[in-house]
């Protein structure tokens, strides 16, 4: 049961990270000199929802793996992070207590120097999240191959 909650989780994941690779290939920096129309910000909004999205859900399947693995929830985002680290899926624990705190400085942001800034900070951040996942990925891969062996 739990293992298909994994599977369903990581499938979820997957998909929002392919989204967040699609807007990522698109990106083009955000100009603050440009007047953009309602239809030209619509990428840039896509983009960031995508962000956040992954940013939770990724997040989110950290509690769900804990749960899986421990059969007990961190008290804390920190301490969570601190256990998918020791297990090598986090490599930076800080990256992704600054990833939820970017989800913020979105919705909060209205100078077109820190709407560019944001933008930059989504497609550099996004690298390390599409590389957590494969992460992911390799854990489960090597975990189901162990207890095929086993």
């Amino acid at each position: 049961m739990e293992k298909d909650l994994i599977s369903t989780q990581l499938s979820d994941l997957e998909k929002t990270g392919k989204l967040l690779q699609a807007s990522v290939d698109k990106y083009v920096p955000y100009d603050i000199d440009y007047i953009y129309t309602a239809d030209e910000l619509e990428y840039y909004d896509s983009l960031s929802y995508r962000f956040e999205k992954c940013v939770d859900l990724t997040l989110n399947f950290f509690k769900g793996l804990e749960l899986f693995l421990y059969a007990k929830q961190s008290d804390t985002l920190r301490d969570r992070l601190l256990t998918m680290q020791k297990i090598k899926i986090v490599e930076d624990i800080d990256f992704w207590m600054d990833a939820r705190l970017l989800r913020k400085k979105i919705a909060h942001a209205y100078l077109p120097e820190e709407i560019r800034d944001i933008y930059d900070e989504i497609f550099a951040s996004s690298k390390k999240i599409f590389a957590a996942i494969e992460r992911i990925k390799k854990y489960l891969a090597g975990r189901k191959k162990r207890e095929e062996t086993a």
